[in-house]
């Protein structure tokens, strides 16, 4: 007889808080063989990505927009900042460039190395919480800590947030930015039928799924004040259009991605800061493809 457990296939399971999580959720084991084998397929280990000129100027924008943001929020002439997931550095440039101190923390350097090689000093590789758990160790806290499109994919995103309290005082401010899922715009686009597919769910690469209200009430929950939430461009409306509608027809995707870098960035220059407000007003309304939530120790 063969005794080989089967391991049952993951379902969403919608927690005390709201936000939904698979479960059971994949082993350490899973993940890291599942995220090896992807890093090779898609070419990550000499990263072969590319962007156009567009596409860079509109990821300054966006580090330039949170950067606007976090300023108001602390008035130090010279910040400590850490982004736990620094990716390809954007973020980090922004906050560099107006000489504030600055640390990255990401499992890999190939994103810095090619498009910001001159912050891979202030870059430390390894495992997320591994890292965390030194600078804990070490007794550091910092002014700025961000925290940008993480927290979707870990397997204990409220172990996270208690690692992130312990870097932080008093004055600090966290910025922490994640998909807006299972949203009031996704609930209308299925329900009027403008989409068939729950397209935005993506395991094992995202484990947990959160928007506006039940981001809140995971933050509050643990020890955060939420002082605003800020969305990025709500790509997403272009699904109410059958012309750029890119979940029924994935054909429609790139051109609709560069329609929202093109609005962006000739909004931008017209008046950055008025960009800013008007992304703060769609924030509150929890309409955005990713929420910026900015958030002090309670």
């Amino acid at each position: 007889m063969d005794e080989t457990v089967q391991k049952s296939a993951p379902k969403l399971v919608q927690t005390k808080w709201g936000f939904y999580q698979y479960s059971p959720l994949p082993s350490d084991e899973e993940l890291q063989q599942y995220y090896a084998n992807r890093y090779y397929q898609e070419g990550l280990g000499s990263y072969n990505v590319s962007y156009t000129e567009e596409e860079i100027a509109y990821f300054k924008l966006k580090g330039s927009l949170t950067y606007r943001k976090i300023a108001k929020f602390v008035a130090q002439e010279k910040m400590s900042v850490i982004d736990v997931g620094c990716g390809e550095g954007w973020l980090l440039s922004e906050f560099f460039q107006h000489d504030h101190s600055v640390l990255g923390l990401d499992f890999s350097k190939a994103g810095v190395q090619k498009f910001h090689p001159h912050l891979l000093p202030f870059l430390h590789q390894g495992n997320i919480y591994e890292l965390l758990e030194s600078q804990v160790a070490a007794g550091q806290h910092f002014d700025v800590v961000t925290l940008f499109n993480v927290i979707e994919h870990v397997k204990r995103p409220n172990q996270l947030l208690q690692e992130l309290k312990k870097i932080m005082h008093k004055d600090s401010i966290l910025a922490l930015v994640a998909p807006n899922d299972f949203s009031s715009l996704h609930d209308h686009l299925m329900t009027k039928g403008f989409i068939t597919k729950e397209w935005w769910l993506a395991y094992p690469d995202h484990l947990s799924y959160f928007n506006k209200e039940n981001m809140c009430n995971f933050l509050t929950d643990h020890g955060f004040k939420v002082e605003n939430v800020v969305a990025d461009n709500p790509i997403d409306l272009n699904l109410l259009n059958d012309n750029s509608n890119y979940v029924e027809d994935e054909a429609k995707g790139k051109n609709t991605h560069l329609f929202r870098v093109r609005v962006d960035n000739f909004l931008a220059g017209i008046d950055a800061d008025k960009l800013l407000a008007m992304y703060e007003i769609l924030g509150s309304m929890g309409v955005g493809r990713d929420l910026t939530y900015y958030c002090s120790l309670l």
